[in-house]
């Protein structure tokens, strides 16, 4: 994984810029966690109440305000918020999205689309690989 282009690709989608204070890096610590669980963990977004969803090179890990931990692989992931994209449009206010029955935090419409173009663009790697 080219972490030099994903960067650029963050900046360019403003991930960054939409997530705020929620956004986390591989300097973070709950990406370092992952990473030291065996995962593959690079970016994404955390509340302070420890709620995250955290883009990977494959797959996408979660965890809920039940507690519960989970993961989905990206296109599975990018096809549940381009449903929900479709049902709720465009004006609606998006801070979760339902997944089973689960609510996978997804902060708003903003970083849900900046999280979308950077898992097309992961996805895209690893058709290459």
């Amino acid at each position: 994984m080219k972490l030099n282009i994903l960067k650029a690709r963050v900046k360019r989608n403003n991930l960054e810029k939409y997530a705020g204070r929620h956004y986390r890096d591989e300097t973070s610590q709950i990406v370092k966690s992952l990473n030291e669980e065996g995962k593959k963990a690079l970016l994404g977004i955390q509340k302070k109440d420890g709620i995250y969803t955290i883009l990977g090179e494959e797959v996408v890990y979660y965890l809920t305000a039940s507690g519960n931990k989970g993961e989905l692989p990206i296109s599975t992931f990018l096809d549940i918020l381009h449903a929900e994209g479709l049902r709720k449009g465009n004006i609606a206010i998006y801070r979760f999205v339902k997944i089973g029955d689960e609510k996978v935090w997804i902060c708003s419409k903003f970083t849900m689309s900046a999280l979308m173009n950077t898992m097309l663009w992961l996805e895209t790697q690893l058709d290459k690989e």
